[in-house]
């Protein structure tokens, strides 16, 4: 049979060590609990970043989708603005401009980013922007061109408007009509090419617009008379003139005297007989003077 003192002993040892085993497996089981706590909470924090990253993935893919659109809408921008600035540049060669020498501004292409370093400028966005920097050159260059085209445009309407004959070359009674007629010498009805305008003798005679003197001299109905071109094929006639005061082919201004009122050719008083012819044909004067 075993000695009572070592089975004694051996009870002893084992009272002392079971406190011990106990602990031991508390903390054991405490550091097991704890690392599932954290497992699971690193499962969870793992499931939020790939929902995160899922969702930027998705955001990227609708971003670049619209850069592509964008895109596409400024290469159609483009080619629309290439043909304006060969349109523009064609004008200034008519017009005898000096080419335009607009400068391109360039964009520096810097790549943005999200967190993490995940590029979104995608290869449509980088062309966008580069074709939106040469639009910017192209449009700055059409719109030198068209205004300086306006101005030349205005600046050529003001002169063929000058050159329209709206001005009464000398203020005075109608006493004569354009139209038919009756004759002032007793030769029935006729045809009156323009208007008798009364005015005192050697009132001055101006042009009604801008042109050329074609004609200056003595007719032996007109008496002394100045024919003036306006362009466009209009002409004005000033009749039974007392003094010319301008010669054949001389450019006269709206306004500048061109002779004197007089009773020359056959005419039964003072007066100025005045025309407008289109193609050579008389037509009514007063479709172009002013009131």
């Amino acid at each position: 049979m075993p000695d009572a003192r070592v089975i004694s002993r051996a009870v002893q040892d084992w009272r002392l060590a079971a406190p011990l085993v106990v602990v031991i497996a508390a903390v054991a089981g405490e550091q097991v609990w704890q690392a599932e706590q954290r497992s699971a909470a690193l499962r969870d924090e793992v499931a939020g970043l790939r929902s995160r990253l899922a969702d930027r993935r998705e955001l990227i893919t609708h971003q670049r989708r619209e850069m592509a659109q964008v895109a596409s809408a400024v290469d159609h921008l483009a080619r629309t603005t290439g043909s304006l600035g060969e349109r523009g540049a064609e004008a200034r060669r008519l017009a005898h401009m000096e080419e335009s020498r607009a400068e391109t501004r360039t964009l520096v292409n810097v790549a943005a980013t999200l967190d993490g370093g995940m590029s979104v400028m995608s290869e449509d966005a980088g062309r966008a922007l580069e074709q939106l920097a040469w639009l910017d050159g192209q449009a700055a260059a059409a719109s030198d061109s068209f205004a300086v085209l306006t101005a030349l445009v205005k600046d050529r309407a003001e002169e063929v408007s000058c050159g329209v004959p709206t001005l009464w070359p000398v203020r005075g009674l109608v006493t004569s009509p354009f139209g038919a007629r009756t004759s002032p010498y007793g030769e029935g009805r006729e045809m009156h090419p323009g208007i008798d305008i009364s005015a005192s003798y050697g009132s001055p005679v101006t042009a009604a617009g801008n042109g050329a003197v074609i004609f200056a001299g003595r007719d032996p109905g007109y008496g002394g008379v100045v024919i003036v071109a306006h362009g466009g094929q209009l002409d004005t006639l000033y009749g039974h003139l007392s003094a010319l005061y301008v010669r054949e082919g001389q450019s006269v201004r709206r306004g500048q005297a061109v002779g004197a009122v007089g009773a020359t050719g056959r005419a039964t008083g003072t007066h100025l007989h005045y025309e407008v012819r289109v193609n050579g044909a008389p037509v009514d004067p007063r479709r172009y003077l002013g009131k």
